[in-house]
């Protein structure tokens, strides 16, 4: 299973009409939630965006690579404020679909994204899922087009890490970071490999930066440096 659900989730189940069909789930009012979360996944159109805020880097699971956005260490959220709303411009959109979620489940050789949601916040008041007929309410309709997008997005996010893997333009590496929050110790993550850059194929490289490859993996690259913005928020 990949993209398992990130550590906000306490009671993750898969979802269900007929285990779901007369729950309520209650909006959420502020980022509460996310502050013991250290890492959320990243789909490959917030790239970018994350990375001029977050440190992001790729981690390892099951031979499959995929780029995640590092929120804090040692169980702390350090982009959270005591009021619960972030201090950053972008909030990834794991965060935004809250308290739902896409997880990728692979069996054999068949492959899916499946929706997940957080038993934890069903509320005797908020917005059903289903209706009393099993259908999905207009509410959820519109949380699963998000959820839908979110699971294409990280489709191409793990693509795009794959094919920079197989490219030799990411290494794997161990390093260590020492913050106003503690210290913490990163073991088997990967970033942009420079030097491998340098290597690829002219022809490559540019097949890279025409579907938007390298422009990504620069901004990664350089998304170490927002170790050092922890100190300033």
């Amino acid at each position: 299973m990949m993209f398992s659900p990130y550590s906000a989730f306490k009671k993750p189940v898969i979802l269900e009409e007929n285990l779901h069909k007369r729950v309520k789930v209650k909006p959420i009012s502020n980022f509460e939630f996310m502050r013991p979360v250290e890492t959320v996944p990243l789909g490959f159109s917030e790239l970018l965006s994350a990375s001029m805020y977050y440190p992001v880097l790729f981690g390892v699971w099951k031979g499959n690579v995929f780029p995640f956005a590092v929120m804090g260490i040692n169980g702390k959220n350090v982009y959270l404020n005591e009021e619960g709303h972030f201090k950053v411009d972008y909030i990834p959109k794991s965060v935004m679909v809250y308290p739902f979620g896409v997880i990728k489940q692979v069996e054999e050789s068949k492959e899916e994204f499946l929706v997940i949601v957080d038993e934890a916040c069903f509320e005797k008041e908020g917005n059903f899922i289903f209706d009393e007929n099993g259908a999905e309410t207009p509410y959820f309709l519109s949380v699963k087009e998000e959820l839908t997008q979110l699971a294409l997005d990280y489709q191409k996010a793990l693509e795009f890490a794959k094919e920079l893997l197989e490219a030799k333009a990411l290494k794997l590496i161990n390093f260590t970071v020492e913050t106003k929050y503690g210290y913490a110790e990163f073991k088997n993550v990967l970033i942009g490999d420079l030097e491998g850059i340098k290597k690829i194929q002219p022809e490559k490289l540019y097949f890279f930066n025409a579907i938007g490859y390298l422009p990504c993996l620069y901004s990664i690259y350089f998304s170490a440096r927002n170790f050092k913005l922890w100190d300033l928020i």
